[in-house]
């Protein structure tokens, strides 16, 4: 059985959320958001080692949070880079030499589920690349540069990419070498797979599992949280 190292990506600035305190750290249900993601990685089978990449901000935060799980697999904090895909590449490098599977997670998406964990590390061992994904709900427009609508794509074959993201370690080194310093384009690692010319999969997602990009977003975790726990108590 593969080995499967997760890397937490944690060292944004929350520029949309309209406050100074780090979402990672802001408070969902009583507790950091880095929490909720932390205790999905503990409870899902499969995960050896986890890396979360943080901030100079909330180094500390995390790694008290880190301390606070002892359930967790071998787990460690460093700090990140300038961007989203340095910072990737930073965790990755920080994982043991004997991982064939790397995951990548944003901490922006805490209401991911030990079982979308555990597809996620299926999938990969399946096809060696593979992507959390949902079909696309909305109409997509494709529009000029002004704002003229140029064509309306089948949302048919569209799916919004989400995280966990998992690949085999060796392809995703490889991506890494071939990109050199153009890394900081990439917006995710899947599109650093298909640069390289791999063929990644999606395997599927959920639409409870949003990204927490401005504060509309946290209520709406917040209301998601809630019926979960409700769930559980009953």
């Amino acid at each position: 059985m593969s080995r499967c190292g997760a890397v937490i990506a944690a060292a944004g600035r929350s520029q949309r959320m309209g406050a100074a305190l780090d979402k990672t750290v802001w408070p969902l249900a009583g507790r950091p958001v880095i929490g909720w993601v932390l205790d999905a990685f503990a409870a899902a089978r499969g995960i050896d080692e986890i890396v979360v990449v943080a901030s100079p901000d909330n180094l500390e935060a995390v790694r008290r949070e880190i301390a606070a799980r002892p359930e967790l697999p071998p787990a460690t904090a460093c700090l990140g880079g300038a961007t989203r895909a340095e910072s990737v590449a930073a965790g990755v490098a920080r994982l043991s030499p004997d991982v064939d599977l790397v995951m990548i997670h944003d901490a922006a998406r805490p209401l991911v589920t030990p079982e979308l964990i555990e597809n996620g590390i299926a999938a990969a061992e399946r096809w060696g690349a593979a992507v959390a994904a949902v079909p696309v709900a909305d109409t997509i427009k494709q529009v000029g540069p002004d704002g003229e609508i140029v064509a309306t794509l089948p949302r048919d074959d569209l799916r919004a990419a989400q995280t966990p993201q998992v690949f085999r370690r060796d392809w995703l080194l490889s991506a890494y070498a071939d990109v050199g310093d153009d890394l900081s384009a990439f917006t995710d690692e899947a599109s650093l797979l298909e640069r390289a010319g791999r063929v990644v999969h999606v395997y599927p997602g959920s639409y409870e599992n949003l990204k927490l990009t401005t504060p509309a977003d946290l209520a709406l975790a917040e209301a998601i949280v809630r019926r979960r726990l409700d769930e559980v108590v009953r």
